[in-house]
């Protein structure tokens, strides 16, 4: 014999009741609370981590001022190579101590160029020195490390954007070393006979 109707109601979840905009407007002010929260206990992203003395470690790259680096570059007829670099750069950090820390490589860089260091400081200091702007300005920098080759009067000749390991830097610094200074003087390279 079937069982007379019930006003029990089926299983499962109860009947929503009220404004179906109530659940994000309770998401809204849980994100205001926990973002005042935040501001207040002074949560925030940490900054990244820089690795002590990047650019002041053990560096035997004998780099000079601008001023004298011009003037050693018209006097011997070597080029420049600027290292545009920041302390906080982890490529800089790299290239610095795979490169610039190594004693051979740094012997070789002294006597392909004249090494002229232009260190960015507008994250640390919220400004750089006039000269420094003036050359990321002129040889168009946007990235750190770049390298730049200057020929004496100036021009760039050749440029190497980011750090993409030891011998590849040495390698193109090598060519471009040896390219401008027998391009410089007219005669042909020793190895072309």
């Amino acid at each position: 014999m079937p069982l007379p109707a019930t006003d029990v109601p089926a299983a499962g979840p109860p009947p929503r009741t009220g404004s179906p905009r109530r659940d994000p407007m309770l998401l809204l002010v849980v994100a205001v609370v926990l973002l005042v929260l935040r501001a207040v206990l002074g949560l925030r992203e940490a900054p990244p981590q820089a690795t002590p003395g990047p650019l002041s470690g053990p560096d035997v790259v004998h780099w000079r001022t601008l001023e004298a680096g011009l003037a050693e570059t018209r006097a011997s007829g070597r080029p420049i190579l600027y290292d545009f670099t920041a302390e906080w750069c982890p490529p800089c950090r790299m290239m610095q101590r795979e490169i610039f820390a190594d004693p051979r490589a740094a012997a070789e860089i002294e006597s392909r160029f004249v090494p002229v260091r232009v260190l960015d400081r507008q994250r640390e200091e919220g400004r750089n020195a006039r000269w420094v702007d003036s050359l990321q300005a002129r040889y168009r920098v946007n990235a750190f490390p770049t390298l730049v080759v200057a020929r004496v009067d100036g021009r760039e000749s050749s440029r190497l954007e980011g750090f993409m390991g030891r011998d590849f830097t040495l390698g193109q610094l090598r060519g471009t070393g040896v390219n401008l200074r027998w391009g410089m003087t007219g005669q042909a390279p020793p190895d072309s006979r």
